[in-house]
């Protein structure tokens, strides 16, 4: 028997220029590819800034339309009610709910609080535990310096309540003190 002679190493096989000029042109078709996303960014990117600018000026058109289609009268309105928002604003907000809130007692819930800032008028609703629990409260907030004239407007024991809570509602009036 005739020995095998096994050869497992393949010779190395030069590309043929057919094979070559494809994987050239696969390259130049990478590079054009790249290039041409490069641009469609650019062209987003200037579109988006375009698209700002033009928001932001038909914004500033309709704003200049609807101020000059208004009237004297209406403007001098809107810039009344701007100055009350302001004035409102600028009140001494803190004092007054310290001296509401700060009465300490357990028995008394305050659910809203309503101050009149014109009419410098309060209205303060909330669930006592019971009837002399919201009077204590009362006395508390007549003895403050910041209110006067407060009044229990209007209670109600709530009777399906096991506890028997007193709903109610406090009008007060509002000292500003400088």
């Amino acid at each position: 028997m005739q020995p095998l002679l096994l050869d497992y190493q393949v010779p190395p096989r030069v590309a043929s220029r057919l094979e070559r000029s494809i994987l050239l042109l696969a390259v130049v078709c990478v590079a054009i590819l790249v290039w041409q996303y490069q641009l469609t960014l650019s062209d987003i990117e200037q579109i988006e800034h375009a698209q700002a600018r033009l928001k932001s000026s038909v914004k500033r058109t309709v704003n200049d339309q609807r101020l000059a289609g208004l009237t004297t009268q209406q403007l001098q309105e809107e810039i009344k009610q701007a100055n009350e928002v302001l004035n409102q604003l600028a009140l001494p907000w803190e004092p007054l709910f310290r001296d509401i809130e700060t009465s300490q007692q357990s028995r008394i819930a305050l659910l809203t609080i309503e101050p009149d800032a014109q009419k410098h008028a309060l209205r303060i609703s909330g669930e006592a535990r019971n009837l002399p629990a919201l009077l204590n409260y009362v006395e508390y907030l007549q003895k403050k310096t910041s209110l006067r004239n407060v009044y229990i407007q209007s209670h109600q024991v709530d009777q399906q309540s096991a506890e028997k809570p007193v709903h109610f509602t406090i009008t007060a009036t509002w000292v500003m003190q400088s």
